[in-house]
Formats: C-alpha cells, structure tokens, sequence
C-alpha cells in the first residue's frame, strides 16, 4: 500500500514543516534557557580530552561545575556531532530539536508498522510529532532532552515486543540498547517510564507462549542497559548526596505538589509561555482532543469485538488485548498527571525528583499516537483507510500547527553572546546551580526559593588567587578539569583555586598530593604551598564510584560489540 522510502519521506516533510521557526536566525525565548551554554561547556570539555564530560568551566558562577555526573550527557554529544561538522553553537542546538521531531516520528513508525501496518505506523507517526506537548516542549520550555526522550520510547516498546514475537537474541541487545539510550538522555522520563514499562513487561510476558525464556531476556536486556548506561546513573545517584540538589529540586517552587494538572487542563486550556501553578497555569497541558477522541473510540471498538466477535482468532485477541493495555496506559498516565494521583507519589518517594507531575504527559502522547494507528487497523478496508488516515491527518493539523511557535525570537542573539562569560558565569548560572556542593551559604528569596550568597562581583577573574604570602605564579596550563603552574615563594604562602570543591578534586605539589581546605562560604578549593619553587598541579579525576561505573560500561560496550560482531560474521559467510 505504501512504501518505506514514501514514509519517510513523509515523516521528514512533516518534522520540516514544524520545525519551520528553527529556520530563522537566532533562537526563540524558552523557559529552560540553557541548552547552549551547556554545549559551549561540553564542548571546551570534551576538546580538552575530557570523556566522559563530568566537570565543565564557566558554570556555577564561574567556579565550575560537576553538571554532566548529573544531567544526562546525550544531547548535548548528539549537539557537539553538529558543532564538529561546521555548525555554530544555536544551530546545533536547533538541529538536536529538529532531529528528536524527526526520529522520534521514525521511531513511531517502526513500532506501528510491525503491529498493524505501514499506512496505520505513517499516521500514528504524524499523530506522535505534532501533538500539543511536543509543541510545549521545544517552543515552550525548550526541553532539549525531553524532547530528545520522545525517540527511545516507541523504541523500546517496539524492541520488547520483538522479542517476545521472536525470542532473537539480537532484541535483547537493542532493547538493553534504547534503556541505556533513555537513561542518558533523560534519566527524569527514564523513571517513570520504568513504571509503565514494568506493566507492559508484565503483559508480554503473560501473553507468551514461552514465559520463562522471555522473562529470562528481559531482565538480561534490564541488566546489559543499566551496564552500558552505569557511567552516568551510578555516579549520579551515588554522589548527588554531595550537592545541594535536594535543597532546591525538593522544595518550594520544585515541589512536585504544587505542579499538578486538574483534569479540565487534559481535555483544553489557553495556549500559553507561563509558568505552571495548577489552575493558574500560564501554559496549557492539552494531551489534545482528537489525540483523546481516537484513544477512546479504539479501545471501544476492542472492547466491542471481545464482546461481540463471534469468531475470536489468537491474532484477532492478541490485537485487542494489546490496544486495551495501550488505553490503560494512556489513563495511568493522563492520571499520574493530576492530583488524585498523590498517593502514588507518596508511596514511591523518588518520583518527587520529576518536580512536575505533567511531564506523564510525555506518555499520554505515545499511547494515544499508538491508539490512533489502531483505530486506522480496524477500518478494514484500504481505500477507507486512506481517506480516513487523509481526514485525520488535516484535522490533526487544523489546531495544533498553530502551537508549534515561539512566543517571540531572538534575532540579535549570537553565538558569542550567547556563551560570553558573563551570560555563561552568572544569567545561566543563577537559572540553575542544583549540583554546587553541599555546605555552600544559601539564603531564602522574597519568592521562597533557596539561593547562593554570591554577588556578581564575586565571578572569578583568574583561576589562581593569592590569599597569604607572596609567591610569584607562572601559570603553564588551565582547562576545565586540569589548572598546572609554577610557584616561587620566599615564604609558606596559602593560594585559592577559583573552583567549587566536589569529590575528584585533588591538588598535588611537586608529585604529593597536599590537604585540600574548603572552609569557606562557597566551598572553594585553598591549599598551603611552602616556601621555595614548586610544580602545582589541581585536577579533577574519578573517584572510585565513577572508576568502576566506567568499567562496568566498557565491559557492557564490548559484549555489545562481541555481538554485532559474530552476527556481522555469520551473515558474511551467507
């Protein structure tokens, strides 16, 4: 009926048309107005040999900042790929934003197509892209990750889903593959999608003819994806107890509690650039009603064949079985996302780290999108399947293409205004500095946030500052994770190094490592340095916790090779 060239074609064309704003010089005004600064610092770190990236410069009010053993590192990889083939810093990032749009809508596809159809995966795809909170999330928020998070989604589902129709090893590493892929990406969607994930794991298995063999392989996959994503997550939740994290994420204005959605808000709200406050909300979290419409009408159509079908086959069964745990995910979803669901996130503590119930909504979109792919399967017939997929389509593009634009743009803004030092050390700083260290002063706002006691005054101008004595420094090397130089001094002097101190941090003098203090209000680095020449060395390395996670990675990297690899070699001898 159709073919895959066709659909992509499609796909792409449809990814362009609502990526049209990120055609225009600049960038767009976003909540989370961060995401190219936070390239600028991969980047210096990255070319400066550091990988993983764990620490960058210029961040934390120009202290540095452990920002990557915490915030998922893959967009900003994906960013730095666009950057090193020739594009400035803003267009790699509309270029991670273009590319989450378009796979994501591939990722659909593949998983729809291998359920019900090329022309059924086509439509649901289209249903995927242009949802309402994908337009929240790239021309709103600018959720960078998040939106990244919309392509692993259908993935993982469709790679579980093989492997319980095939029982092939190889699903079991592309599975372990897109968990590992999510988790680094957006470890904040990752968690909650455990959560729907373990439900539909459950129903494959149930629904298996060989229970054993496939439970076997998911907690495999289970196992090899946190292995080949343990570089970041075990280093994140190990050392988070460092950082003032569960001081800012935990309380106030980040209370989960405050950030949920009333039911009326799912179905329609004003289109806005606000913050969210539950019904004083200044932005809408609509899941969209034709995306609600078709749900609906689907899983009542396979509720109605259960009940009615005279002639009940195992794929006509297996077909309505899997739309009605699509629609009850979809509910748990659009239900995780209002307050009536409290209990549950008082029963599971670490959900509070989502800050914001609504991003469920994440979820509500990949189900409905799947469900509208359904309703196309059970039409039956080709040519009505057409028109209808044709009708629907329009209608889906009547009242949400308008929604795929920013609020205003930012044409005068540049590359290098937007990584200067002063916009990198202190307006993206004071947006988020969760990961300084622990006994930091904070202070509480007049808004009720807590904050750092820093003026502006206070950003550092060198790296290396003289406290007492009065020894001649010859800088020799400075990069974000590395500061060497050469130090004379006619007597003991005390320096300070202009860096937060976190674990890793270590400073050696003339190959000794030397006791580090930092008690002081920002928990900066100071040392003692005794009189006559010395070699200084201050750098930033793993501690035991990302030694090991980096291991564990490596090892699960090379099976994954060892696999691809013997089944290259088999198919070459064919």
């Amino acid at each position: 009926m159709i073919k895959n060239t066709a659909v992509v074609i499609i796909i792409f064309s449809f990814a362009v048309l609502v990526s049209t704003p990120l055609l225009k010089p600049g960038l767009y005004s976003v909540h989370d107005d961060q995401q190219i600064a936070r390239l600028f610092v991969y980047d210096q770190a990255l070319k400066n040999g550091q990988f993983p990236v764990r620490w960058v410069s210029g961040l934390g009010f120009g202290f540095g900042y452990p920002l990557f053993i915490f915030y998922p590192p893959l967009v900003y990889m994906l960013g730095e790929v666009f950057h090193l083939i020739g594009f400035g810093y803003i267009n790699s990032v509309k270029l991670v934003f273009f590319s989450g749009i378009l796979l994501s809508g591939l990722s659909m596809y593949l998983l729809v197509k291998d359920l019900w159809g090329k022309l059924e995966g086509t439509i649901s795809a289209l249903f995927y892209m242009i949802v309402p909170y994908r337009a929240l999330d790239v021309y709103v928020r600018g959720a960078l990750a998040e939106s990244l998070a919309f392509v692993w989604l259908p993935a993982i589902l469709w790679s579980f889903f093989q492997l319980r129709r095939t029982q092939n090893a190889k699903y079991v590493y592309l599975s372990a593959m897109f968990l590992a892929l999510l988790m680094i990406t957006h470890n904040l969607i990752f968690l909650p999608f455990a959560l729907i994930l373990g439900i539909y794991l459950v129903f494959l298995v149930l629904t298996s003819q060989k229970r054993t063999i496939l439970t076997k392989q998911i907690i495999l996959s289970g196992i090899l994806g946190a292995g080949l994503s343990a570089f970041f997550w075990a280093p994140a939740l190990l050392e988070k107890k460092y950082t003032i994290v569960d001081s800012l994420l935990l309380v106030n204005l980040a209370d989960y509690r405050i950030h949920f959605v009333f039911p009326q808000q799912l179905w329609n709200w004003p289109w806005g650039f606000g913050g969210s406050a539950g019904l004083e909300s200044g932005i809408s979290f609509k899941i969209g009603k034709l995306h609600i419409i078709l749900a609906a009408a689907t899983v009542l159509i396979a509720i109605t064949r259960k009940i009615f079908l005279k002639t009940k086959t195992k794929l006509n069964t297996e077909v309505d079985n899997l739309i009605i745990i699509f629609f009850v995910l979809f509910l748990f979803s659009a239900f995780m996302a209002t307050f009536y669901s409290r209990f549950i996130w008082k029963i599971i503590p670490p959900l509070a780290y989502l800050q914001f119930p609504w991003r469920f909504l994440t979820f509500t979109a990949l189900f409905s999108s799947i469900l509208v792919g359904a309703f196309i399967y059970y039409l039956r017939l080709p040519i009505i399947k057409i028109v209808s997929g044709f009708i629907l389509v329009i209608l889906l593009l009547i009242p949400n293409l308008k929604l795929f634009q920013p609020q205003f743009y930012r044409t005068n803004l540049t590359d290098s205004v937007a990584t200067s030092k002063e916009v990198i050390s202190w307006d993206v700083s004071l947006s988020s500095f969760e990961y300084v260290p622990k006994g930091v002063d904070i202070y509480k706002t007049s808004f009720g946030t807590n904050m750092i006691k820093i003026d502006k005054s206070e950003i550092p101008t060198q790296p290396i500052e003289i406290l007492s004595g009065t020894p001649q420094i010859q800088m020799l090397k400075t990069t974000p994770d590395k500061i060497q130089f050469q130090l004379t001094a006619d007597s003991p002097s005390r320096l300070k190094a202009n860096i937060f101190n976190f674990p890793g941090w270590s400073v050696v003098i003339d190959g000794n490592q030397t006791l580090i203090n930092d008690e002081n209000p920002l928990k900066l680095i100071t040392f003692n340095v005794p009189k006559g020449s010395h070699s200084v060395k201050i750098e930033f390395g793993n501690t035991p916790i990302r030694l090991v996670a980096n291991y564990i990675s490596l090892l699960s990297i090379l099976c994954l090779a060892i696999f691809v690899f013997r089944k290259w070699k088999i198919l070459s001898t064919h």
